[in-house]
């Protein structure tokens, strides 16, 4: 396991301001930062992208020698799929499969990992995001937070490999990122962002269950 440490920089401060403009939460646009680290290549779906707009991650992630194709079921998708039940796509389709912010909307997840499974080629790439301590957020149900030990369990005995790491960690971050809507705006926000930040910097000098307190997890998941 570990855990993602992002630079207090001027970059990511401007980074900050900026996704702060757009709306996006301080998990949100901390996750996008961690995904400057990963690339795809090849044929890939995105499941529970919904229309396919406002997908922020895709200004980070290396995806230039990708093809992507959009998935979702309640809203106006590209391509319309249930996610609950049989995914309606041959074996050994895909190349990568993208599930962020979507598995704790879906009461059967296990069958959903198991389909994913199916659906991606020997080797196969899967990133999951999936957010923890954050607010209920019915969309258009909300079901359940694994934790980072339970997300790892459902992966590897649903036949994947995985590297798990922890986004947003520390008691102050987590604190944060359930109250920053309350300041409304942009420059508040990041002016507080940064307080909070020095916070956790702070207390994880002398915490020992500062890494029990996170808001999301991601995990990099190859086909075995």
């Amino acid at each position: 396991m570990k855990i993602f440490n992002y630079p207090l920089s001027f970059n990511f401060i401007k980074h900050i301001y900026l996704s702060f403009k757009k709306k996006l939460s301080p998990i949100r646009l901390t996750h996008n930062y961690f995904l400057k680290t990963i690339s795809i290549k090849g044929k890939t779906i995105d499941l529970g992208a919904g229309d396919g707009s406002n997908l922020t991650y895709y200004d980070f992630i290396g995806s230039s020698e990708a093809t992507i194709e959009k998935a979702d079921f309640y809203k106006n998708a590209e391509n319309k799929i249930d996610l609950e039940n049989k995914i309606a796509i041959e074996d050994n389709k895909y190349d990568n499969v993208i599930l962020f912010n979507t598995i704790e909307h879906v009461e059967n997840y296990k069958n959903l990992v198991s389909e994913i499974h199916r659906i991606l080629q020997d080797k196969g790439n899967f990133e999951i995001f999936v957010p923890f301590l954050i607010l209920y957020h019915p969309d258009p149900k909300d079901i359940f937070r694994p934790t980072h030990f339970y997300l790892e369990k459902i992966l590897k005995d649903q036949g994947f490999k995985c590297e798990i790491t922890l986004i947003g960690v520390g008691p102050f971050f987590a604190s944060y990122q359930n109250i920053f809507r309350y300041f409304k705006f942009p420059f508040l926000q990041t002016i507080f962002f940064i307080f909070f930040d020095l916070l956790n910097k702070i207390v994880k000098i002398f915490s020992k269950d500062f890494s029990n307190y996170y808001c999301g997890i991601h995990a990099s998941c190859i086909k075995k």
